[in-house]
């Protein structure tokens, strides 16, 4: 067996660095589609059927357990 079993990564010479200039954003939304309406709406709908279902569970549940 070989006394390094694990593989290093290579070093160079900006290893570890997190500075603002190896930040490189401006490319994150380069070629991302935009959003049709209907799109949007099932967001909207969906967030909207969650917040109808947390608070009808949220009445049910501590009900159910009383009785």
């Amino acid at each position: 067996m070989t006394e390094n079993t694990a593989q290093q990564p290579p070093q160079d010479e900006q290893s570890g660095s997190l500075s603002s200039e190896n930040l490189d954003t401006t490319s994150v939304l380069e070629g991302a589609e935009p959003w049709d309406k209907a799109e949007t709406q099932l967001v909207v709908g969906s967030f909207i059927a969650a917040g109808i279902a947390l608070i009808v569970g949220l009445i049910l549940v501590p009900t159910s357990v009383f009785h």
